[in-house]
């Protein structure tokens, strides 16, 4: 039996629109059908309607469509994602935002205010989520091999086009989710040019730890490019790392599953006199989730989300704090 179709409304025809969801959308028409779109410029939705066959409309008119059930918010900058989002939720549909969720904490809450008066699902698109490194790392934390985590260092180093905030935000998330489902309590930042109260006009590079409840230190980073360090001369510094007391674990920046386990990954023991081959590996399958797979299982089955709101919501105020320590020069106690 076919699957039934979620039928929906994109908003937001520019690049990430067209190029990022219209695409993993069309891969996903067994489970979707895009039947409208729309856009602050109306020519552009015109054009993606063109292109694709859908029926371009303003925003509040795609709203208004009772036979859509999912509406893709996918403007800039993220200062315009509440003022899609929680009029979609209150319509009664189901919502993915892009990353970044939003300009501030203060809006995220909003818009999972909204979703939760409505009974509706909210969904953000945090796509480095899905990244083989990332996948790789966060096995082997939940592997066990390593024993107790005392340290897991995140950096993305290398050159990015755009705002800080928005590449930052994914390494950011990607922290929050490597914390395991533990609180953080307190962080230290330092931030070439951090803007709190405009996240888009922060320049720069930035450094972060925080520290768990249990005392774990996470290091989050967005370096510019150098070549390598006394460990790796040459070479750049390795795209994760994890230290417990069992072993090192570092993996490097890996896009194909089956380097993750291999060539772009290493481990060593805390204990010098322990050989290498009775070191307890991670196991070398790694399976690779779907944003949309996911998202539809949630939405007709009762599923997990992909990324939800609280989870978005917690990287944009984790963006906050790494500013606010920056620019207060000042560790903060936080509840995270």
């Amino acid at each position: 039996m076919s699957a039934e179709k979620i039928t929906v409304g994109l908003v937001g025809c520019g690049r990430a629109g067209r190029g990022i969801h219209m695409r993993l959308l069309g891969e996903h028409a067994h489970l979707y059908n895009v039947v409208a779109c729309a856009d602050a410029v109306p020519e552009a939705a015109q054009q993606l309607a063109a292109d694709f066959g859908l029926r371009a409309l303003s925003v509040e008119e795609l709203i208004a469509q009772p036979e859509i059930e999912l509406v893709v918010v996918v403007t800039k900058p993220p200062t315009t994602h509440r003022d899609v989002a929680v009029p979609a939720l209150t319509a009664g549909k189901h919502v993915v935002v892009e990353k970044p969720m939003a300009n501030s904490d203060a809006e995220c809450a909003e818009m999972v205010a909204a979703a939760q008066a409505a009974d509706r699902l909210l969904a953000v698109h945090h796509n480095r989520r899905w990244d083989v490194d990332f996948l790789a790392a966060r096995q082997a934390l939940t592997s066990g091999c390593l024993g107790e985590l005392r340290l897991v260092r995140n950096e993305y180093v290398g050159g990015f086009r755009g705002s800080v905030y928005d590449w930052g935000i994914h390494i950011i998330d990607q922290s929050m989710a490597l914390s395991l489902g533990k609180r953080f309590v307190e962080l230290s930042a330092t931030f070439c040019q951090p803007n709190l109260a405009d996240p888009l006009a922060s320049e720069g590079f930035f450094t972060a730890r925080l520290r768990t409840e249990e005392g774990v230190l996470h290091d989050i980073g967005m370096l510019p490019t150098f070549a390598g360090n006394a460990h790796r001369p040459g070479r750049a510094p390795v795209r994760f790392m994890a230290v417990g007391t069992g072993g090192v674990f570092f993996e490097d920046w890996c896009q194909r599953p089956e380097d993750a386990f291999a060539k772009m990954y290493s481990q060593h023991s805390t204990d010098k006199c322990q050989p290498m081959g009775d070191l307890p590996l991670v196991e070398a399958r790694l399976a690779i989730p779907d944003f949309y797979d996911m998202l539809y299982a949630a939405i007709r089955e009762g599923g997990p989300l992909p990324v939800s709101g609280e989870e978005g919501r917690r990287a944009v105020r984790a963006w906050e704090l790494i500013c606010q320590s920056a620019t207060e020069n000042r560790t903060l106690q936080i509840e995270l």
